[in-house]
Formats: C-alpha cells, structure tokens, sequence
C-alpha cells in the first residue's frame, strides 16, 4: 500500500495503524511524505506489536524526532517480521538513533534500516 506524497499526517496514520493491527496480508507500506509526527509513529509502533506480515515500512521524509523513533525501537523489539524499515529524512536526534540502536541487539529479522 503506497499513500506516499499525501497529507495524512498523525490522524491518518493512527487510522491505518488501526485497521493493520487486524490485516493479516498487507507485506508492504510506504507512508512516507506525509506529516507524520511522533503521534503516527508511536500508532504504527503499536500496530506493529500485533501485525505479523508487514514486511517493509517506509516512514522517510516526515517530522518524527526521538520519541517516534523510541517508538519504532520498541516496537522493534517484539516484531519479527518487518525486514526493511525507512526513517530517513525525519528528525531523529541522538535519542531516537540510540533507540534504534538498542533495538538492533534483540530483533533478528530487520535486515535493513
């Protein structure tokens, strides 16, 4: 599912993150481009608690810092199906990149970042 170069910004985000937590055959979305702030990451962080057959997530060119990252981090942390995850072009300070750092010694599935 590709909604890349919208305006769906945090609100949209949750809306999605909810309806993925039940989907069971979505392998791929591309969120990026879209005013995503700490809100939406932290509601795809969640979803991806549950979601066990998204594969890559591409969340680049949006506003999340540090806590949507730690988000993402966490959420890393329990998933082991997404393979690829894109956060570049955002505004993750040391925080969230020590976040995704942490991540990386449990989860054995993310292949790229």
């Amino acid at each position: 599912l590709n909604v890349s170069g919208n305006s769906i910004g945090d609100g949209g985000t949750t809306a999605l993150a909810e309806m993925l937590k039940e989907n069971r055959t979505l392998q791929q979305l591309n969120v990026g481009d879209n005013s995503i702030g700490d809100g939406g990451a932290t509601a795809l962080g969640e979803m991806l608690k549950e979601n066990r057959t998204l594969q890559h997530l591409d969340v680049s060119g949006n506003s999340i810092g540090d806590a949507g990252a730690t988000a993402l981090g966490e959420m890393l942390k329990e998933n082991r199906t997404l393979q690829q995850l894109n956060v570049s072009g955002n505004s993750i300070g040391d925080g969230g990149t020590t976040a995704l750092a942490e991540m990386l010694k449990e989860n054995r599935t993310l292949q790229q970042l």
